[in-house]
């Protein structure tokens, strides 16, 4: 994936007691960003997604595909956060 690809969809894998899923969904309000979330523990199929495409099923996970079918799966609240910031232009001309 190259930071010239244009980002298709974006959606958060998450759970609502876990304190860290909290930090990216909220740095998800503050941005203004319309991210679609995904809880793994209310739908499991989603925890079943997690685990195929991203390898394990940590969360907060941050799954970015972009127009050419690359997908990137994105760990860690700090770097999720760190790279909504820095991407907040494009991924609200997504949304």
């Amino acid at each position: 994936m190259s930071d010239n690809d244009q980002i298709k969809h974006i959606s958060l894998y998450h759970y609502q007691s876990c304190p860290f899923c909290g930090f990216t969904r909220e740095a998800i309000e503050t941005l203004g960003l319309d991210i679609e979330t995904r809880d793994i523990l209310l739908q499991p199929a989603f925890r079943e997604e997690l685990v195929a495409g991203g390898g394990k099923p940590q969360v907060p996970c941050l799954k970015i595909e972009t127009d050419n079918g690359a997908t990137r799966w994105l760990y860690e609240s700090s770097d999720i956060i760190h790279y909504l910031k820095n991407n907040t232009v494009s991924l609200k001309a997504c949304a």
